[in-house]
């Protein structure tokens, strides 16, 4: 049985898969197809986790599905139709979140302060509030 008892952080884990693949899959409808599956894998693990199982030992997800009253084992392959046809499944999808979930709350990211956030993304600081000089019609900072 599947248990995610950090929403918060499996919140984030989908938001980041999410964001991946905007960021590297190029093809429009793949990109598409796996959005698809991974809000499909998202709202099966939610919903069904008690249907699931982590496989430590070989990185899988078993998925008891209950349509089919097939088991799949996803951990990157699947046995689905959709795997067969080379398109993205909730399967493979699915493994994948609760590997990098699992993978999160194992090894918690270190807390960083605000100071320490600003040096890494310098471009968040925020704005100083300056008076506008003008000159004219021209506006000077």
């Amino acid at each position: 049985m599947l248990e995610i008892t950090n929403q918060e952080l499996f919140g984030k884990v989908i938001a980041d898969a999410l964001a991946k693949v905007e960021q590297t899959v190029t093809d429009n409808q793949t990109k598409q197809r796996w959005i698809n599956a991974i809000s499909k894998a998202a709202a099966e693990i939610e919903e069904n986790g008690v249907f699931m199982t982590w496989q430590d030992e070989e990185q899988s997800l078993l998925i008891w599905s209950q349509k089919s009253n097939h088991i799949y084992s996803a951990n990157g392959v699947c046995q689905c139709r959709a795997f067969d046809q080379g398109s993205p499944c909730f399967h493979r999808a699915a493994a994948r979140l609760v590997r990098l979930y699992i993978e999160a709350e194992n090894n918690p990211a270190p807390v960083r302060t605000q100071a320490e956030e600003m040096n890494v993304a310098p471009y968040l600081k925020p704005t100083i509030e300056r008076e506008v000089e003008r000159v004219g019609n021209v506006r000077i900072n």
